[in-house]
């Protein structure tokens, strides 16, 4: 059961006469089984609870606004996760180094935290209550990683026959109407080319309930004894797969009038292309995927350099191997308009390996010992991407009040182009 813990005043629970104490065992009369319940009743407008006050029971019924909370506060046991089944031949969790983050160890392959957090799940381990109470409760969105949809090629990719039945869920979750957005990890001469072709032409079937799709090239650390021999996405391939999936998106958006399918924006930068215009983007559904990421860094930067402001002062920026080149020119743009110096420094990424050039996989201590090595200015630009979410704790462990301490520096958490601009012209405290 859920325990109540706090109701906040003239809230849509207070309105239903829910009160501190109560303990619910059902919503719309189905038991509840942990915290997926409460977050999906939580998104609806009308539907009832259960509750046991003392020795009596009692149904009441919360109507509200999908988007206001119930407004309560409550205890339970912590919902234990899910663990991955798969032996993927490319699983990033397989290649970490020993002293990262505990949490980057865990393969998370829960539906639940699919739909509560977007996280992307394979469906390779759901039970057949699972897939009812998916199909009950609609769950929508969900983030589901597809990689191929050749049976053979799946099995070979995921080590999971189980794996292979995905096509077969989403089916029955679009006959739901239920939303889904899909992600294809492409590693070259496996799931790429006609494989990814095919791939995509089975995804696009059922739209418009998969939404979107995103396919991301494989990343490889340099920890991979013992595993599955890999290679990464050469230029020639990066470049391949982009030319099939925008003519893709060209005959997609010609037809329903919005895009579908994209490659992340670091297969355009192994490709050595420009990326696609901002506004091809839709809603930027993908973009924790890494898609879409430079324009919003660019559409960020144009629109406050509009309002002409006073950037000045030396800092130093921080960012991966893959944005240099890109953050160069509009380093050299501002450092030629404006009185300020710009220092950018690409860390190499000792930690995982060379091969893994994003900034989003930068430990502090590759950051400390590059900067300390070379030197830098007193304020110091580290990208959001750095970071646990809502923490300042990066991927080894180490916080960004040691980084400072270490080089004797004022850190600035630097969340895209816009927010780059206010540092650098002293507005920081003001941006939103």
């Amino acid at each position: 059961m859920l325990i109540v813990t706090k109701v906040a005043l003239f809230s849509p629970a207070w309105r239903a006469g829910i009160k501190k104490g109560d303990k619910i065992s059902a919503f719309d009369g189905h038991p509840y089984e942990d915290a997926l319940d409460f977050a999906y009743y939580d998104g609806q407008a009308r539907f009832s609870v259960t509750i046991h006050r003392g020795d009596k029971q009692k149904v009441v019924t919360v109507r509200k606004d999908e988007s206001v909370p119930m407004g309560i506060e409550y205890d339970q046991e912590d919902m234990p996760i899910t663990h991955c089944q798969n032996k993927c031949i490319f699983c990033f969790v397989d290649q970490c180094p020993k002293g990262m983050r505990k949490t980057l160890y865990v393969k998370d392959d829960d539906y639940r935290s699919s739909f509560a957090c977007g996280n992307y799940v394979t469906l390779s381990n759901i039970k057949q209550q699972d897939l009812e109470r998916i199909l009950r409760l609609k769950l929508s969105p969900l983030y589901i990683s597809v990689h191929a949809y050749d049976p053979e090629v799946k099995k070979l990719l995921c080590a999971n026959p189980n794996s292979a039945k995905v096509f077969d869920y989403m089916r029955q979750f679009a006959e739901a109407g239920i939303t889904m957005h899909t992600q294809v990890v492409m590693i070259e001469g496996i799931n790429s080319d006609g494989v990814l072709k095919e791939t995509l032409d089975e995804l696009y079937k059922l739209y418009p309930y998969v939404q979107t799709v995103a396919i991301v090239p494989v990343g490889l650390t340099e920890h991979r004894e013992g595993l599955y021999p890999l290679k990464p996405v050469s230029k020639e391939c990066a470049s391949r797969t982009i030319d099939m999936v925008e003519k893709m998106q060209a005959e997609i958006v010609q037809v329903n009038h919005e895009g579908w399918v994209w490659c992340s924006d670091e297969m355009y930068v192994i490709a050595d292309r420009d990326v696609p215009s901002y506004d091809s983007y839709g809603d930027f559904d993908q973009i924790e995927n890494g898609i879409g990421m430079i324009s919003t860094f660019d559409h960020g930067v144009e629109e406050m350099l509009e309002a002409k402001p006073d950037i000045k002062g030396q800092f130093t920026l921080v960012t991966g191997k893959s944005f240099e080149k890109h953050l160069k020119g509009w380093c050299d743009k501002l450092q030629k308009e404006y009185p300020v110096q710009l220092d950018l420094v690409a860390v190499e990424n000792d930690c995982f390996g060379h091969t893994i050039t994003v900034a989003g996989l930068l430990t502090g201590r590759d950051i400390v010992n590059t900067l300390k090595e070379r030197g830098h200015f007193p304020d110091v630009l580290l990208p959001s991407t750095v970071l646990k979410e809502f923490e300042t704790v990066l991927l080894d462990g180490m916080s960004v009040d040691e980084i400072e301490k270490e080089l004797d520096c004022k850190i600035h958490i630097c969340r895209g182009g816009a927010h780059m601009i206010a540092i650098l012209s002293g507005d920081e405290e003001h941006y939103e």
